[in-house]
Order: structure tokens, then C-alpha cells, then sequence
């Protein structure tokens, strides 16, 4: 499978968040792909394609929200607590969109890291019973498509000082109303081989890889679950992986 071209059309690839949401806005082919293959069972798994237009509408959301209720700028330190999801993928594009410094984390035995002037995660109560937070604001992220809060979502009940990112960001528009910060993507080196680029955890690199696989007009592909399971082997039939990812 071929990163997706855009009609056909030679556009100028982007060199800025601001570009990139703008050309994802333009796109109705897929670009972002999550598979959730943690049930041993392939028929209780799941697949959950976004087209570039969708992708871009959640992330407009998102960077309202983060620069509204979070006073979010240039600069800030934003930690994704959360695994390979679609949504980590459209939180982070938002929070790196509005200039802010992206950092990666989903894993108990990783120190935090120190310091975020922002913590978006998926196990708010991680957090909350804890005293690494710190200083930083707390963002807690329900995994459904349309949760209509973190609450519904799971039974838990947030304090009212956390943001419930699943009530909150329906209520701002998909398009953004003022201009984002001028910001630069990060320079990234194209995939071996073309194809989609398949994240199965994060890393350091990840949000340089996933942007410069959109602004190619790519396909990035989130798996979470194990590496020798039925969903593993339809994921690599769908997205016409031919061999295992190294």
C-alpha cells in the first residue's frame, strides 16, 4: 500500500502544523488508522479508520480547547499519557499545532517526565492518587468515539478541576477561529520502502514520523494489542503489508 496521493494533484508538501491541517482538511482519504487487537478474539476487535478531514476536525477541537481552558502556547511542555490511540495521534498533532513541546509516555515503569505544563492522559486516576503531577493541569481522555464524557465513559467521576476532554472539546467548532502559531514541522526522513508508517508503541520519534507520513500524504496505522495474533495478520492484509514490521 502507497501513501495515498491527493488526487492526483502536485501540491506543495507542507513545511508548517498550520499547512499540514490544511491539507489534512482537504483530504478524504484515510490517514489515520487504529486497530485494537488486545482481545484474543478477532471478532471483539476493532478497526477505527479517520480520513484527513476528520483527523483535522478533531484536532481544531482539540487546539481550541488546549489554548482556551489550558492557556496553552509556544512552547509549553505537553505530556501524552496515553497508548498508540487514535486519540494520543489527534491530541498530540493539537498540542504540537499550537507550538506546544510534545512528549510521549504510556508505561509504568517510565519516570515521568519531569516538569509538563500539561498531562492529557487515558488513566487520569494514575495521577491523581499520586504526587508526580506536580504543578501541571490534568487532562483526562476517554477512548470511544463518542463518549459524551470521561464519566459515561468509564464510572469514574473527575474532580472539577480536571478537564473531561470528551465533554469539552464537542463544544468548540471543527475549523479554527484565529490563526494558529507559525510553527515548523519537525524534519523527518521518508519511511523505508513507502507504505503506511505502523506505530506499535511510542517513542521519541514518533510525532516527527507521524506528521512527515501526513505531510507526504501517508497513512499512519496505530496498533495496540500483540504481534502474533489474528489481529495482527488482518492488520497486515488490510493495510498490504506483505512481511512482518521489523
Amino acid at each position: 500500500m502507497c501513501p495515498l496521493s491527493l488526487g492526483g494533484s502536485q501540491q506543495k508538501q507542507p513545511t508548517e502544523f498550520g499547512e499540514l491541517l490544511r491539507l489534512l482538511d482537504s483530504r478524504p482519504q484515510p490517514a489515520l488508522v487504529y486497530y485494537d487487537g488486545s482481545s484474543a478474539s478477532l471478532e471483539e476487535s476493532a478497526r477505527i479508520e479517520l480520513s484527513g478531514k476528520v483527523l483535522a476536525n478533531w484536532a481544531n477541537k482539540l487546539i481550541g480547547l488546549f489554548t482556551e481552558e489550558h492557556d496553552l502556547s509556544t512552547g509549553d511542555p505537553v505530556l501524552v499519557d496515553m497508548m498508540p490511540h487514535w486519540k494520543a495521534a489527534a491530541v498530540a498533532l493539537a498540542a504540537a499545532s499550537a507550538g506546544a513541546a510534545v512528549l510521549f509516555q504510556h508505561a509504568d515503569a517510565e519516570p515521568p517526565h519531569p516538569d509538563p505544563r500539561l498531562v492529557v492522559t487515558d488513566r487520569p486516576m494514575r495521577w491523581l492518587t499520586g504526587d508526580e503531577l506536580g504543578d501541571a493541569e490534568l487532562a483526562a481522555v476517554s477512548l470511544g468515539m463518542v463518549d459524551a464524557s470521561y464519566q459515561e465513559a468509564t464510572g469514574a467521576e473527575l474532580p472539577v478541576w480536571v478537564t473531561d476532554v470528551s465533554a469539552e472539546a464537542r463544544q468548540f467548532p471543527d475549523q479554527l477561529l484565529t490563526p494558529i502559531p507559525t510553527v515548523a514541522l519537525p524534519s523527518v526522513e521518508p519511511a523505508a520502502g513507502g507504505g503506511p508508517l505502523v506505530i506499535r508503541r511510542w517513542d521519541s520519534h514518533s510525532l516527527a514520523h507521524m506528521v512527515g507520513t501526513w505531510a507526504a500524504g501517508g497513512v499512519v496505522v496505530l496498533f495496540q494489542g500483540p504481534e502474533d495474533g489474528e489481529m495482527w495478520e488482518q492488520m497486515l492484509r488490510n493495510e498490504g503489508l506483505s512481511e512482518r514490521i521489523p
